[in-house]
């Protein structure tokens, strides 16, 4: 069976008929060099999943949307990854692997060590670009809940907010791993700090604010690395990878 495209319409329905974006159009067309009437797959992020065919004047695309395919149950355990802004595609990666294993949310944060530092225009810049990873990671993992990307703010502001469920901060010298936790019955917030670390600030306003120290196992993560295989940890032991009803 050839493989069948997979695109995010906000707001899809069945029977109806949606434009897309010019990005979209532009990808279906030109790279893929799809044909008038090619099938599609498309989700609207919201756990739905329907049958499409596209049409397209050689410029301008638009979907007919037909019968839903299916539908995604939302994750059994939300959750919440916190991670400092890291530089250059090393922030993009660690996107990108996040959302393919599930992450429900996604917090960039400013931290004392990032070396990233951004005004409110290339925020702005950096928010879309991050977007459009986030979008294409749930097309292509196959996906129907996209996740929620925040705008990035510092990391002080963490410590004032309220956050309902287990709140867990990685940290390599914290005396507990993973596995002695019990199961959150909520939520889960994880955050993830930059390449240096958190400064002792950080860690002590962290834990004063209710944040649990947690380490992965004996070795030193890469940054981008960390948060990806703590949120494959999580999964397996309490998330949609494990066989623990809920």
């Amino acid at each position: 069976m050839s493989h069948i495209p997979r695109i995010y319409v906000p707001d899809a329905c069945a029977n109806s008929t949606a434009r897309v974006t010019r990005d979209v159009g532009h990808h279906l067309i030109r790279v893929l060099r799809l044909r008038e009437g090619s099938p599609l797959q498309v989700f609207d992020g919201t756990g739905r999943e329907y049958m499409a065919l596209l049409r397209h004047d050689g410029t301008h695309a638009s979907v007919d949307i037909e019968g839903l395919r299916r539908t995604e149950e939302r994750p059994s355990l939300p959750i919440h990854l916190f991670v400092a802004i890291s530089r250059h595609t090393r922030m993009e990666w660690a996107l990108e692997k996040a959302v393919e294993l599930g992450t429900s949310a996604i917090h960039p944060m400013l931290s004392e060590r990032s070396r990233v530092r951004l005004d409110e225009r290339r925020a702005e810049r950096k928010l879309d670009h991050w977007q459009s990873i986030v979008v294409s990671a749930t097309a292509q993992s196959g996906r129907c809940w996209l996740a929620e990307l925040k705008p990035p703010r510092p990391l002080p502001r963490l410590w004032k907010e309220d956050f309902d469920g287990l709140k867990l901060i990685l940290h390599p010298d914290a005396s507990r791993g993973l596995a002695d936790l019990a199961r959150p019955r909520k939520q889960l917030a994880l955050l993830v700090g930059p390449e240096s670390g958190f400064s002792p600030t950080e860690l002590s306003d962290a834990e004063a604010s209710g944040w649990l120290p947690v380490r992965l196992g004996s070795h030193i993560l890469r940054a981008e690395t960390a948060g990806p295989a703590a949120v494959a940890a999580i999964q397996a032991l309490w998330g949609n990878w494990s066989r623990v009803s809920d």
